[in-house]
């Protein structure tokens, strides 16, 4: 019952309301990111399972924090799950992956939307760049 509030509000809240590309239509900054998220971090992918439909729970120890969690945290990151093509993401165990995420009102937990998600990937290509300005954000004064 707990997993099917958290869907119906990631569903409600976080996702956009028209159809979007897996790459969002927005580009995003480092700026905009930081003060958009509740958290943004790298982490470690511990283990992942389904939470519903299109959706998993995955934790992560996060290695390195720009916002939100701190270094060595365990977080919970709710996300859609699945098919690629359908924006679903797996995260694999053992694999670092960087993430900005949401606070759930309801649970203590986090949760990525289709944007958040997909920024970093590799294939969209501006992930790389993201982080450095993030790094270079958290060293000015």
């Amino acid at each position: 019952m707990r997993y099917a509030i958290i869907l119906l509000l990631i569903s409600t809240v976080m996702l956009p309301d028209t159809a979007m590309a897996c790459s969002c239509a927005r580009n995003p900054t480092a700026d905009s990111i930081l003060q958009e998220a509740s958290a943004v971090f790298t982490g470690t992918a511990q283990q992942s399972a389904p939470a519903g439909p299109g959706y998993s729970v995955t934790t992560f120890t996060v290695t390195e924090s720009f916002k939100g969690a701190a270094a060595g945290a365990t977080v919970r990151i709710i996300h859609r799950s699945g098919s690629s093509a359908a924006c679903g993401v797996k995260f694999s165990p053992g694999q670092t992956y960087t993430l900005a995420a949401g606070q759930i009102e309801t649970d203590p937990g986090l949760a990525t939307s289709l944007c958040s998600t997909w920024m970093f990937a590799p294939q969209v290509g501006i992930g790389a760049d993201l982080i450095q300005r993030m790094r270079a954000l958290r060293r000015s004064p």
